[in-house]
C-alpha cells in the first residue's frame, strides 16, 4: 500500500492532490481491492485513523495500518450503500482533501460491496424481479437466487425506506420517495406496528405487477389505516393507476384539500363516514354522540359541496379521499 502512495507522489508535480486521490482509489478499485485494503489505503492517504461500518461489520485502522478500536467523536463521515458509513477520525477543520478521500472511499466500498456481498446480490435480485424492464430470462435467474418457486404465489410488500425491517429488501427511489420492497409468500402478513402496502399475489415472473399495486396500496395508507392490501382496493386500482394522467384536479379533491387544511382532525371522521353504512355506526366507531356526528357531517357536506350522508355521496367521498391520498402522500 505504501508503495502505491509513493508511486502517486512521483506523478507530475503539477498534478493536483485531488487528482492523486482520485487516481489512487481508481487503481484500488481496478485491482479489485477488498474492504480492508481500501480502509488501510485511505488511512495512509489521510495520515490518520479511518473506519467503516456496513452489514454489522466494522473496522478502524490508524495511519500505520494497524487495526484499532473506533474512537468516540463527531468525526467527518460519508454514507454508502444501504446502511454503510465511513469516517475519518480527525477533528475539524480537516485537511483540504479529507472530504474527497471520504467520497472516493465511500464509492470504492460501495462498488466492493455490490460485487461481493450476498446482501447486495439479494438486493439486486429483488430489484430485477420488480422491474418492468427486466427480461423473463433475468427474472428467472433472480427468482432462482431468491429461492422462489416457479409456480409459487408471492406478493411484494412495501414500506417507507426509513423504516428498518427484518429480511432481505431493496430500496427503490420513486417520485413519491424512497420505498423499501420485500418479496413474501402470498399468505404472509405485514407487521402490525408499521406502515405498509401489500401487492396483488402473482407468480414470480409477474412480480413487477405486484410491486406496482403494492406501491399504490402504500400511497393509500393513512395514520388510521397504516396497512393497505391491494386485494381490498378492487376497482379502485384502475382509478388509482389512471389518476396521474389527469390534467386537472377534480373539484371534490380541491374542496377536500381546503377542508383538511382548515380542520386537520376532520380526516378521521370523513374516513369513517366513507367506510360506514350509517352515521350511527360512525358514532360508535369514534366513541362520539350520534348528534355530534350528525352536526359534523352536515358541516362537511356544506364544505365539500355534496351530501356525504347519502350512498352516492359516500361514493364521491371515497373517491375524493383516494385521490387526495395519491396526491399528497410522500415518503421522503
Amino acid at each position: 500500500m505504501q508503495g502505491l502512495v509513493w508511486r502517486l507522489k512521483a506523478l507530475d508535480p503539477q498534478a493536483s492532490e485531488s487528482l492523486k486521490v482520485i487516481t489512487y482509489f481508481d487503481a484500488l478499485v481496478n485491482s479489485r481491492a477488498n474492504a480492508e485494503m481500501l480502509i488501510r489505503g485511505a488511512a495512509v492517504l489521510c495520515d490518520c485513523s479511518v473506519g467503516f461500518a456496513m452489514d454489522g461489520r466494522s473496522m478502524c485502522v490508524d495511519a500505520s495500518g494497524r487495526t484499532m478500536p473506533e474512537q468516540q467523536g463527531e468525526w467527518p463521515s460519508k454514507e454508502f450503500g444501504a446502511d454503510g458509513r465511513v469516517w475519518i477520525e480527525r477533528a475539524s477543520p480537516g485537511f483540504v482533501n479529507d472530504e474527497l478521500i471520504l467520497e472516493r472511499l465511500a464509492i470504492a466500498l460501495g462498488i466492493f460491496w455490490d460485487r461481493t456481498s450476498p446482501v447486495a446480490a439479494t438486493r439486486r435480485a429483488i430489484e430485477t424481479m420488480i422491474s418492468s424492464e427486466s427480461s423473463l430470462e433475468r427474472r428467472m435467474e433472480a427468482a432462482a437466487l431468491l429461492h422462489l418457486e416457479r409456480t409459487g404465489s408471492y406478493r411484494v410488500h412495501t414500506v417507507p425506506a426509513v423504516m428498518p425491517m427484518p429480511g432481505s429488501s431493496a430500496v427503490v427511489h420513486t417520485e413519491f420517495g424512497a420505498i423499501r420492497a420485500f418479496i413474501r409468500p402470498s399468505m404472509a402478513t405485514a407487521p402490525q406496528d408499521t406502515r405498509a402496502g401489500i401487492g396483488l399475489a402473482t407468480v414470480p415472473q409477474e412480480l413487477d405487477r405486484s410491486w406496482q399495486t403494492a406501491l399504490l396500496a402504500l400511497r393509500l395508507t393513512s395514520p388510521h389505516r397504516p396497512i393497505h392490501n391491494a386485494d381490498d382496493l378492487g376497482s379502485l386500482i384502475v382509478l388509482a393507476e389512471r389518476a396521474s394522467e389527469a390534467t386537472h384536479e377534480p373539484a371534490d379533491v380541491t374542496a377536500l384539500k381546503r377542508l383538511i387544511a382548515e380542520q386537520p382532525k376532520a380526516w378521521r371522521m370523513l374516513e369513517a363516514i366513507a367506510e360506514s353504512g350509517s352515521l350511527r355506526a360512525v358514532a360508535g366507531q369514534l366513541n362520539l354522540h350520534h348528534s355530534s356526528v350528525q352536526n359534523r357531517a352536515s358541516e362537511f357536506t356544506s364544505a365539500l359541496g355534496f351530501d356525504i350522508r347519502t350512498p352516492s355521496g359516500r361514493v364521491r367521498l371515497t373517491l375524493a379521499l383516494t385521490l387526495f391520498l395519491l396526491a399528497t402522500n410522500r415518503f421522503d
